[in-house]
């Protein structure tokens, strides 16, 4: 039987983001996909100005009803991008309403990166985001993401050494009880990589660093490791696998020249999933 995910994550109308990056690749994945747009975006955030966002709370919670009269239930929760603290009790209603106990929980913590936090948002949403990743199977946070969710923000740094990411990967499983992969880290020596942990110890996965730095990146690694998770691959296997595709896709979007605010190019990381056959 096919496995079934609730993503719950925004919707931006233009640039590749959110769902328009997770909903292709889980039903390329076969996974059985129902979303609920948290908000609605006229594009993706990084690299536009003047952006419309509109909280899609009200929604939500009407089609939530509605399923409750079917009923659903999903084998995995996978959260992104919420646009107000008030979305915090939408999850929470969509766990206790679909979720059960032996259930994934992917939560991908999107507020912040380059050191700082995203447009739009304030210091209210860190506080969000930890209420959010307590009870999570998963979190995937990326280098400045770790660091809001560990009071840590304010050490931000060019480059990290292989042991103070690891302990910054075991801190991250102390404080929130998850398995917690942080993504593009930058280790010393020149070197970038998602670091895994699940509590009983932690690997760097390395990768090719590119000239490249695409919006998107962060929901298609995401993504890419709730199929393997869902497919019965191990923790460490599903990450090594999540990180090559995410690496193929961007190599060739950096080759196909894409405009950067544009985001990855989701086509690829497809392309490469269907020859892996996942």
């Amino acid at each position: 039987m096919k496995k079934s995910v609730l993503a719950i994550h925004d919707l931006s109308c233009h640039a590749a983001s959110s769902l328009s990056v997770v909903l292709p690749l889980l039903i390329a994945a076969g996974v059985e996909t129902s979303f609920l747009p948290s908000a609605l975006l006229s594009s993706q955030s990084d690299g536009f100005d003047n952006l419309y966002v509109r909280d899609l709370s009200d929604e939500c919670d009407e089609i939530m009803k509605r399923w409750m009269s079917y009923p659903l239930h999903f084998d995995c929760l996978y959260t992104g991008y919420l646009a107000s603290g008030t979305q915090l009790e939408l999850v929470q209603k969509a766990r206790r309403s679909f979720i059960d106990g032996s259930a994934l929980i992917v939560t991908d913590p999107v507020m912040g990166d380059e050191g700082r936090l995203y447009q739009n948002l304030d210091r209210s949403h860190i506080k969000l985001m930890k209420s959010l990743c307590r009870g999570a199977s998963v979190i995937t946070p990326n280098y400045t993401e770790a660091l809001l969710l560990t009071g840590e923000e304010k050490d931000v740094k060019a480059e990290i050494t292989l042991h103070e990411a690891q302990d910054l990967s075991f801190t991250l499983y102390r404080e929130y009880g998850a398995c917690a992969v942080i993504t593009s880290l930058p280790l010393a020596g020149g070197c970038h990589a998602n670091m895994a942990c699940d509590g009983k110890e932690a690997r760097a996965f390395s990768y090719e660093e590119l000239m490249a730095h695409y919006p998107g990146c962060g929901d298609l690694f995401s993504s890419l490791l709730v199929s393997f998770l869902l497919s019965g691959e191990s923790f460490f296997v599903s990450v090594r696998k999540s990180g090559e595709i995410a690496s193929y896709a961007i190599k060739e979007t950096l080759r196909e020249g894409r405009e950067r605010r544009e985001g990855v190019s989701v086509s690829h990381a497809v392309r490469r999933m269907l020859e892996m056959r996942i």
